[in-house]
């Protein structure tokens, strides 16, 4: 039996889970289509023994549940461990793009948890997984790269995919505010499929040359690791999200990107033992 926990942290005294397991909780809850949502159970120290009884695998979002920040969720690590020693399968999900599986482990490692890269399910990997998947380069799209657009973490996941890069970061590009520079700008043909994740350093010529590269170059294929528009930072202030980027994009190449959330045209499922589990979860079948 599966439980996911996003959003708000479930390690407090008290919180609502959906009876009978028949849907998880989840923040957002109008964003599931299942008709079988039950009544929110509120529960306390007698129930919610009772209810991990009958469970096997929890998933975790990350930040907000496990931490804030640097600043570790109060009993978090306590709890997960309790957990593991009740022989719980645990899973980790983020969609925050900025660091690799690994990076993340140091990051639970710092802040006290216990967690192997293999548990971790970051945006960044799913991207990375999705397009290894599909034998990007090597058995479809033969020869060619993956044009990021997002952190060095991505980069890592990428190349250990096997997937060829061509880094955003490292794009000469001139300053592409006219008409005549636009259509002096030569793409690369070796381009295969624009990655877009976490990118501070996206800009308007970055948006030009990626969007011609959707546009022009046949079979280009656009995958966006979230379309989290924005995140609350603290202090009633919001920042842009992924989402920002990946709308600018979408509509200036007017292509449909391939994405780990639901709601879109796909949803990336790559072959992680629990990556079917998360694809119910996230188009509410669970």
């Amino acid at each position: 039996m599966l439980l996911a926990l996003r959003g708000s942290s479930y390690l407090r005294s008290s919180l609502s889970l959906p009876h009978k397991h028949t849907v998880v909780h989840s923040a957002s809850p109008a964003t599931f289509t299942s008709t079988s949502v039950a009544l929110p159970q509120q529960l306390d120290k007698l129930s919610a023994p009772a209810l991990l009884e009958h469970l096997d695998t929890l998933i975790f979002d990350c930040d907000g549940v496990l931490w804030r920040g640097n600043d570790v969720i109060p009993n978090a690590v306590e709890a997960l461990h309790l957990m593991r020693t009740a022989g719980k399968r645990l899973l980790f999900v983020t969609n925050n793009s900025s660091k690799s599986r690994k990076q993340y482990v140091s990051k639970f490692k710092s802040l006290g948890f216990e967690v192997e890269a293999s548990e971790i399910i970051s945006s960044s990997y799913t991207a990375a997984a999705y397009l290894s998947s599909i034998g990007f380069g090597q058995t479809s799209y033969s020869g060619k790269h993956a044009l990021l657009f997002g952190s060095p973490g991505m980069h890592d996941e990428l190349t250990e995919a096997g997937v060829q890069v061509i880094d955003g970061r490292d794009l000469q590009l001139p300053l592409l505010d006219d008409v005549q520079s636009m259509l002096q700008l030569q793409l690369d043909e070796r381009i295969g499929a624009v990655v877009l994740g976490w990118d501070p350093t996206f800009t308007y010529s970055k948006l030009v040359y990626a969007s011609a590269c959707l546009r022009e170059l046949p079979g280009c294929l656009f995958v966006a690791t979230n379309m989290d528009h924005a995140d609350c930072i603290g202090n009633g202030r919001m920042m842009p999200g992924t989402g920002t980027l990946v709308s600018a994009l979408q509509v200036a190449a007017d292509q449909q990107p391939v994405s780990g959330k639901a709601g879109h045209s796909a949803v990336l499922v790559p072959a992680h033992p629990g990556c079917k589990l998360l694809a119910r979860y996230w188009l509410g079948l669970e």
